[in-house]
């Protein structure tokens, strides 16, 4: 009993790091999304670094769904260890 309740407090204690990893990821995406749209002004048109852009939003989201899979086996380990 000792030992789920440790690894219940463990994950409790990383949840809230977890969440904001995962709120700056997204600001970071949503970031470049917005410098995209920005260097595809009328008056600039920098298509360059538009996809420049685009990509690194790609990888912001990649890194989310790497963190989101983390976080999902983490869970089935803990469920599986308190069965």
């Amino acid at each position: 009993m000792l030992r789920k309740a440790s690894m219940t407090a463990a994950i409790s204690k990383s949840e809230p790091e977890r969440l904001t990893r995962l709120s700056d990821l997204c600001s970071e995406a949503a970031g470049h999304v917005a410098r995209a749209r920005m260097a595809l002004n009328v008056e600039t048109f920098d298509t360059d670094q538009a996809l420049a852009h685009l990509d690194d939003a790609i990888g912001c989201l990649r890194r989310l769904l790497a963190h989101s899979k983390t976080g999902r086996q983490a869970a089935t380990v803990h469920t599986l260890r308190s069965a």
